[in-house]
């Protein structure tokens, strides 16, 4: 891994990552960094219910789906501020480490600021390509990050690469609403609201055809997360 700048980040991203929609520039200004923190619990209470999770709950949860433990390596794209990064850096210390990959410099920067620690470290880098050698991580996480990514799918496919074999995901998305019906109707909502919108079989096939097995989905109001263990 790079050494980190003056910003305290590594960055292997010689290029920025093409923005075709309002959410994702939203996601690379330094305004939008800053107003993440106490927008999304906000955003999280109407997605998924008002019986969502506060944050150390979600944390604590995810935490416990990848069976993470001190000297695991842990690798969460699409980090944005690493609230959840920092968190997995005390669950995997003293001997591990957590790093946290994302696309812009904002979140990253605001990352470093915030969810810092000895077991954490920070990258900048494709979430479609990303700088990892194959099998080197005992975890992955895309926590509400997958819907903003231009190729998906190939994401999944990048996050099963460089996991080790046995090893376990957590993805956390978007659920297209149950009124949509139709390819056409799927797509007039992505256009619209500048996010994909995932079918309840999508994320779930994907995985499956990639070799996971112990696939689980917990469905709650616009979102679904996705647990698997990698074959």
């Amino acid at each position: 891994m790079p050494e980190p700048a003056d910003h305290g980040y590594g960055d292997v991203l010689p290029y920025a990552p093409p923005v075709r929609s309002i959410a994702q520039r939203l996601m690379r200004t330094s305004g939008y960094s800053a107003v993440y923190q106490f927008g999304r619990p906000i955003a999280r209470k109407l997605v998924t219910g008002s019986g969502a999770p506060n944050r150390d709950e979600d944390r604590t949860q995810v935490a416990e789906w990848l069976g993470l433990g001190s000297g695991s390596v842990v690798f969460d794209i699409g980090c944005g501020p690493g609230n959840f990064t920092g968190w997995f850096g005390t669950c995997v210390s003293p001997d591990g480490l957590a790093v946290g990959v994302d696309a812009s410099h904002a979140m990253l920067r605001r990352a470093v600021t915030d969810n810092s620690g000895p077991a954490v470290a920070y990258l900048r880098g494709d979430a479609e390509n990303l700088p990892f050698a194959d099998g080197v991580a005992d975890a992955v996480t895309c926590l509400a990050a997958l819907y903003l990514i231009n190729d998906p799918f190939r994401a999944v496919g990048e996050l099963a690469r460089v996991l080790r074999p046995g090893g376990r995901a957590v993805i956390l998305t978007s659920l297209m609403p149950g009124g949509v019906r139709g390819a056409a109707r799927g797509a007039v909502l992505d256009s619209v609201s500048g996010i994909r919108w995932f079918g309840r079989e999508e994320v779930i096939e994907c995985l499956a055809d990639l070799g996971f097995v112990d696939i689980e989905q917990h469905v709650g109001g616009l979102s679904q997360t996705v647990t698997a263990r990698k074959r």
